[in-house]
């Protein structure tokens, strides 16, 4: 190509490469959206949490110094990454969860001010738990399906004897665990959050007093 034809197809290039990555996001939207959520814990919230165990000021009141590294951060980063691999090697709605159950963490941590430090814990293990359900249950699924009837013969009788049992524990197991992953798994995620905001009292006047303090904190930088 010519460099006069090369200028010509860039607005083309431009707008094609656009469009890849719309169809892209548009696909993967909720895994999109798990990510900007687990973001905004990992570099709005975290710092504020960790700064107040480790950081230490300085003379003459110069500002604060870390005395260690921003672990939480990490945490929620590496809780993010697995997640992310999860989501786009699943099928819906395992990526919708997955979003779902970091949007109730994020606002469980926004609003549960005297619970904040056990919250983030308990978003990002629930997060990571969950993700490795899944990848157990695909692990189990795959491995009875390429599982030899004959091998079991020994177990339970003949080979077609093996094959029913086989049958009938593949339609178990993705019965149960499509109902412990689906359903019963999240609901228990989010009740446990719930049961942690509502175990202390709370006045109506204040509900969302620290929420609306640590997006300010977000948007000047402020300690």
């Amino acid at each position: 190509m010519t460099p006069a034809q090369v200028l010509s197809a860039l607005p083309l290039w431009w707008v094609n490469g656009a469009l890849a990555i719309l169809y892209w996001v548009l696909g993967n939207f909720f895994t999109v959206l798990s990510i900007l959520f687990a973001l905004v814990i990992a570099f709005g919230i975290d710092p504020f949490i960790q700064s107040r165990a480790v950081d230490r000021p300085r003379r003459y009141e110069r500002g604060s110094a870390a005395t260690a590294a921003p672990s939480a951060t990490y945490l929620t980063l590496g809780a993010s990454a697995f997640w992310t691999i999860v989501s786009l090697t699943s099928d819906f709605p395992v990526p919708l969860i997955g979003a779902l159950m970091w949007l109730v963490g994020l606002f469980a941590i926004l609003v549960i001010s005297e619970e904040r430090v056990n919250q983030l814990w308990w978003v990002k293990a629930g997060v990571i738990t969950y993700g490795a359900l899944v990848v157990a249950l695909r692990g189990v699924q795959a491995y009875l399906a390429v599982t030899d009837p004959a091998g079991w013969a020994a177990f339970v009788g003949t080979a077609s004897d093996a094959q029913a049992v086989l049958e009938s524990t593949r339609q178990n197991l993705a019965t149960i665990g499509i109902l412990f992953v689906f359903v019963l798994y999240p609901l228990g995620y989010a009740g446990m959050l719930l049961n942690r905001a509502l175990r202390n009292p709370k006045p109506n006047f204040n509900l969302f007093t620290e929420a609306g303090t640590v997006l300010r904190r977000m948007r000047t930088r402020a300690p």
